[in-house]
């Protein structure tokens, strides 16, 4: 269908405290209030109807490497929230002119998984969130804190390495991973100079494994920042953080409502 004949548009915006990121999923730009809505290859699952809409999960997948999916992935490390919005823009019938008709859902991005071929966002609705009971915090034997947050209060562990090669996922760096991060970079990230933060899957001598592919080029000074399982044993051993740890280790394992409180 054309831009001339397409008379309503899908627009998501998505906005946290560091970044804004305005899309549509249609073959053109709308420039609509200011704001420039990219086209992209996004897609969405199917929403209730009626009163329920609002209140649905949302589903969206688009292409891994763009700027959306690696500040998403980079707000993952860091605890940054970020909301969605979509709404409807309708067009004039009368001339070029676009404006927004309505809101269709809101809510924010719970997490976003990628694939070779495709990136997944999820995210949960506004009236979910504001609905439910009580504390959000996970009551888990493991620390809930996002590592490095204000909450965790660990000071950050990281060294610089300069790339000699990438194939895939696999990065190669020059003399190998830095003295003293070996076997803990597994949950942190790789930056580059441009700021972007690739999380890292495990290390293994000559280098790390990605969350996913990348290209950077050889001879390219990266920063490495040390990772966290979130178990008591990382936090008092590696980070001497023990007093902020934020899980409960000493849940009890045995259940009394399936083998007796005896």
């Amino acid at each position: 269908m054309s831009n001339q004949a397409l008379m309503e548009v899908e627009l998501y915006t998505f906005a946290s405290s560091s970044a804004n990121f305005y899309l549509t999923p249609h073959e053109f730009d709308v420039d609509l209030d200011g704001n420039l809505y990219k086209s992209l290859a996004l897609e969405r699952n199917e929403l209730a109807l009626g009163a329920e809409a609002a209140k649905s999960a949302l589903e969206l997948k688009l292409p891994p490497d763009g700027d959306l999916v690696r500040h998403l992935l980079a707000a993952s490390l860091t605890g940054e929230i970020t909301s969605i919005t979509l709404r409807i823009g309708r067009r004039d019938t009368w001339g070029d002119f676009w404006w927004i008709s309505g809101t269709r859902w809101m809510g924010r991005v719970l997490g976003v998984e990628v694939a070779d071929d495709v990136a997944r966002i999820r995210c949960e609705s506004a009236q979910v969130s504001l609905k439910r009971i009580g504390l959000r915090r996970l009551y888990s034997r493991n620390c809930s804190h996002v590592l490095y947050s204000a909450a965790c209060g660990a000071p950050p562990i990281f060294s610089s390495a300069f790339v000699s090669n990438t194939s895939g996922r696999n990065v190669d760096l020059d003399g190998g991973v830095p003295a003293g991060l070996s076997g803990g970079l597994a949950g942190g990230w790789l930056q580059t100079p441009q700021g972007l933060r690739h999380m890292i899957l495990a290390d293994y001598g000559s280098g790390v494994e990605l969350l996913y592919p990348v290209a950077i080029e050889a001879g390219t000074q990266v920063v490495l920042t040390v990772g966290c399982d979130h178990s008591t044993a990382t936090c008092s051993g590696r980070f001497g953080n023990l007093d902020n740890f934020g899980g409960f280790p000493f849940i009890p394992i045995k259940n009394p409502f399936s083998t007796g409180v005896f």
